[in-house]
């Protein structure tokens, strides 16, 4: 019979940080194979607008990542805290300067792809419980 030693915590933290910019990697890689498609099927326009969109969600969901996981070994609570507090508040800033920048220099840009991009990268977020846990 063997028995499962846990894992220390600077193992955990680094097994969770590579899980989650794997997730991130796999959402990209998603959005790319969409937007290709609707770029052939639809058009180019509404593919670079589909991408666009859905990389306004997933840029700032990087920088989340990077600065929650920018720390090396183990840190206190406080500071756990702290990481997440910045980067959900620039995540969420960061948002609205990418999604402001596009709209103000992308012309021409087809509305209703892009966010529907921005709702495909926001609702693949639901997946990642199941992907992570692997």
């Amino acid at each position: 019979m063997q028995t499962n030693k846990p894992l220390s915590a600077s193992a955990l933290i680094s097994a969770k940080k590579k899980a989650v910019f794997r997730f991130l990697g796999l959402q990209i890689a998603i959005v790319l194979l969409i937007s290709l498609g609707i770029f052939y099927i639809v058009g180019g326009l509404y593919g670079y607008s589909f991408l666009l969109g859905a990389l306004s969600s997933l840029l700032p969901s990087l920088y989340m990542a990077w600065r929650v996981f920018a720390h090396k070994g183990v840190r206190s609570a406080k500071d756990v805290v702290k990481s997440f507090y910045r980067g959900e508040a620039g995540k969420l800033v960061l948002t609205a300067v990418v999604l402001s920048l596009v709209f103000i220099l992308v012309k021409p840009i087809a509305a209703e792809y892009f966010f529907a991009g921005f709702g495909v990268a926001i609702l693949s977020h639901w997946l990642s419980p199941i992907l992570l846990k692997q």
